[in-house]
């Protein structure tokens, strides 16, 4: 990836404020806290009670155990929080990774070789100082506010969870003892090892993870169920399209970039050499001359193909459906009064190019959307032991029989193929019943979205498709809706989730925070 790509996807990401909330996995939230009272009336007994209390004070309970916050009448403890913590911080370091890649975490200034405590966050300024250690702290109550009012709301409307919800929970738990016992140590002690480092003595019981878990788990639930009740007229999606329409629309343009940075240079050795100021100026000068030269052939007749390809540094791009957004070119097609046919010219200076662009077309594109489930199967789904030197291309086979195996045991129906991918898909979506919904034309792979968009296709179609990342056993649920109806709609449900989010958290009122209970958690 070139360092420009690299600090835009940085620039994205802080944007968004770092941290994707709903990218919280597993697990959250426990019972009141016990305490217990160790009474003795007489003398005889001191000896052990102090005993009793040494033991109690070096195995940590007492820390753990310590009220750390109180939401709307309920305490929590530094094992809970601790619980939450852990969980933020994992999501953080998932969610940077994915969009920032394995370097991702130095864009953001955090180093997991030092304490989170000795780090200040990345929304941190000199005037406003927050520590990493501080941020995931408060990470962690927020969620706890979030699981205080959804469990209680959840309990008042009678909801409980699904017996697809339930036994996702215990695949969650199933799936920690069995990297425990891939990693040769015990249920416990695996607790211990992701947990212990954010918690005072370093034990996270069993049965806090679990009732924790359960909890998120429910809390989720319901508000993923609240979300999927919010339903909307036709006329109220087009009302949203109409009020702002460029954000739905979409343009057909043409785009010719002209590289404006130096010709590499290396020394005697091999190694590059870092252009100058003057050198980069040159550069970007002449590839200025260059966009000037094909627009002014353009705008006298010539075509913009021809044109781009008589120069070497010159790329030629024809766009059919571009989306309104952050690029300046884009942005230009949309403004109002653009004509078929116009064209200029604008440079970035962050990519070092030139742009020539022309404007195509401006249209609301009405293409269907489609959805579909899969089971992806892969050399992972054979059960037998694979003998070392098979070929990729015995494998291959395997793996295709294996899912031709399957698909010739489903039972015929939707959920039975649902079930299909609950049990055998390598995919992430498998405990959704390998749904994806509101797949837009070019979304998937090239296989998997020939299939899908083929003109013939129609509910309950089924078949198994190949692609690099093993086979797929196909079902055509049906056509939904185009993808700009999509969005205006998921428009509407944003706002109106939020604002039920908002007043479920604004009902159970502010965090207490007890210091000292506090002090138990982080690192």
């Amino acid at each position: 990836m070139s360092a420009s790509r690299e600090r835009k996807k940085r620039q994205e990401f802080l944007a968004s404020g770092g941290v994707d909330k709903k990218a919280v996995q597993d697990a959250q939230r426990k019972a009141a806290e016990r305490k217990s009272t160790i009474l003795y009336s007489v003398i005889g007994v001191l000896f052990v009670a102090v005993t009793v209390a040494l033991l109690v004070y070096n195995s940590g309970i007492i820390e753990r155990k310590t009220n750390a916050v109180t939401i709307d009448g309920v305490s929590y403890n530094a094992e809970d929080v601790a619980f939450y913590y852990y969980e933020s911080l994992n999501s953080f370091y998932t969610n940077v990774v994915s969009q920032l890649g394995s370097s991702g975490l130095s864009y953001v200034g955090l180093n997991p070789g030092l304490p989170l405590s000795e780090q200040k966050a990345f929304n941190s300024t000199e005037e406003d100082a927050q520590t990493w250690d501080e941020y995931f702290k408060e990470q962690a109550v927020e969620t706890l506010r979030f699981v205080t009012a959804a469990t209680a709301a959840a309990k008042e409307e009678g909801f409980t969870l699904s017996a697809e919800d339930t036994a996702a929970l215990e695949e969650s738990i199933q799936g920690v003892k069995d990297a425990a016992t891939a990693n040769g140590t015990s249920y416990g002690n695996y607790l211990d090892s992701m947990y212990g480092g954010y918690l005072a003595k370093g034990h996270m019981p069993k049965s806090t993870f679990e009732s924790n878990l359960k909890d998120y788990t429910l809390a989720t639930a319901f508000a993923s169920y609240h979300n999927e009740s919010l339903t909307y007229t036709e006329e109220q999606v087009r009302e949203v399209y109409n009020t702002v329409p460029s954000s739905y629309d979409s343009v057909a343009y043409r785009l010719v970039s002209v590289d404006g940075a130096p010709e590499e240079q290396k020394d005697a050795d091999g190694n590059a050499i870092e252009a100058t100021d003057e050198e980069k100026a040159a550069a970007m000068s002449a590839a200025e001359e260059t966009a000037k030269a094909i627009l002014d052939a353009y705008n006298a007749g010539a075509d913009l193909e021809s044109e781009a390809k008589k120069y070497d540094n010159v790329t030629y791009t024809k766009v059919d459906k571009g989306a309104n957004g952050t690029l300046a070119y884009i942005n230009w097609c949309f403004e109002e009064g653009r004509k078929a046919g116009d064209a200029t010219m604008m440079d970035s200076d962050s990519t070092s190019t030139w742009y020539v662009v022309v404007f195509d077309r401006r249209y609301l594109d009405e293409t269907k959307t489609v959805d579909v489930r899969h089971v992806l199967i892969t050399k992972d789904n054979l059960t037998d032991t694979i003998p070392e030197g098979t070929s990729d291309e015995e494998i291959d086979k395997l793996v295709k029989a294996k899912a031709e195996e399957l698909l010739a045991s489903w039972d015929g129906t939707e959920e039975g193929f649902a079930q299909l991918a609950r049990d055998n898909s390598q995919d992430s979506n498998a405990q959704q019943g390998g749904i994806y919904t509101g797949v837009y034309q070019g979304r998937m792979v090239e296989t998997f979205n020939d299939w899908i968009f083929d003109s013939a296709r129609k509910p309950g179609d089924n078949d198994i498709v190949k692609t690099d990342y093993g086979y797929h056993l196909m079902y055509y649920v049906a056509d939904n809706q185009p993808q700009w109806y999509m969005n205006a709609e998921a428009s509407l449900r944003t706002e109106d989730y939020t604002a039920w989010y908002d007043a479920l958290i604004e009902n159970v009122g502010e965090a207490a925070l007890n210091d000292k209970g506090m002090g138990y958690v982080g690192q």
